[in-house]
């Protein structure tokens, strides 16, 4: 084992918070049974049931992994519970991305909430692990090779253009934003429940780095398909003949028109807690498509203040203490080694 994947290894032995590792969920998980689960399925597969497997990965919506007492494959029943529309919005998006990126086939979506009050969708099962799982081994090619593949899936997302900036809506028509992106870091770090979490200094302190660096946020009109929650935690692998692959990029209900430097911002929010060989893998794997721009890495910190913000907002600490103390101390750290970036 390297020096580096010794670093790693300590860090996780030491409580080291790396890739939202301990953040409490949103909400509760949606609990099915059998019956409620075949009900729901009636119009997918008449097979019986044999086992329903709660998926504890994820903090927002409920997943179970289904396996059936006939031939027929494991599947993911997919249960949303932030926002409805979000499931009719990651069905779209799944249809644009099915030839381009790894992608879970959705086999049939379910909005009428006539069985239990959320929206849902019928998922195929990928075998895989998350990549989270391969960062925290510290194995030093295991976590090169996936971080370089997921730098080239991202390169292909940054050639998914659009017109605008902006969220989608059920069909994918676009929204566009009412505000930069530097409008909406001031709007959070104005609200008074943010402000008292982050505390004065700190608050303070990053309304200075928005305000003294707004020019390096990206173009409005450079946007593409951006995940929005682009990190190993949403990203399966596998092995395909002892190399590590892609299996299929996860939950994007999120998505929406902006810059892959969001995404960027995503997947290496935790790289200064990670081996340098982390966020140097996944830059390769970009720049197979285009190269960065000059000050990229400031650029994706800006991006992602207004993310970690945003977590703040919906989060404080009597609710999700583990988070929100994760959060702030990412924000610091965005603060004290700004000179660095």
């Amino acid at each position: 084992m390297s020096e580096n994947s010794r670093a790693c290894l300590h860090l996780i032995c030491h409580n080291s918070p790396v890739l939202k590792t301990g953040w409490e969920r949103f909400k509760s998980h949606v609990q099915l049974d059998i019956p409620t689960a075949e009900k729901l399925l009636q119009l997918v597969t008449p097979s019986k049931i044999a086992q329903l497997n709660l998926c504890a990965e994820g903090l927002a919506n409920t997943s179970y992994k289904v396996t059936f007492a006939s031939h027929h494959p494991p599947i993911i029943l997919r249960i949303y519970l932030r926002e409805h529309s979000a499931c009719q919005r990651e069905f779209a998006l799944h249809q644009l991305l099915k030839d381009k990126v790894s992608i879970a086939e959705i086999f049939y979506i379910d909005t009428s909430c006539s069985v239990i009050p959320y929206p849902f969708a019928v998922m195929e099962w990928v075998e895989g692990i998350l990549m989270r799982e391969v960062v925290l081994s510290g194995e030093e090619d295991a976590i090169q090779t996936c971080a370089f593949e997921a730098g080239k899936c991202l390169a292909v997302l940054r050639e998914l253009r659009f017109q605008q900036s902006g969220f989608f809506q059920e069909d994918l028509t676009i929204t566009p934003l009412s505000v930069s992106a530097e409008s909406f870091c001031f709007a959070w770090l104005d609200n008074p429940e943010v402000s008292l979490g982050l505390g004065k200094l700190l608050c303070e302190a990053l309304h200075q780095l928005v305000a003294d660096h707004s020019s390096l946020y990206p173009s409005e009109q450079e946007v593409n398909l951006t995940h929005a929650d682009y990190d190993p935690a949403n990203i399966l692998v596998k092995q395909v003949h002892q190399e590590w692959k892609i299996a299929a990029i996860l939950d994007w209900e999120f998505a929406f028109s902006c810059s892959y430097l969001l995404d960027m911002g995503t997947f290496l929010r935790y790289s200064h807690r990670l081996p340098n060989y982390y966020e140097q893998a996944f830059c390769n794997g970009i720049e197979t498509g285009k190269s960065l721009p000059p000050e990229w890495k400031k650029s994706i910190k800006l991006m992602d203040i207004g993310c970690l913000l945003s977590l703040l907002e919906h989060n404080p600490p009597e609710k999700s203490p583990k988070l929100h103390q994760d959060v702030v101390s990412l924000l610091q750290d965005t603060v004290t080694n700004w000179g660095k970036f």
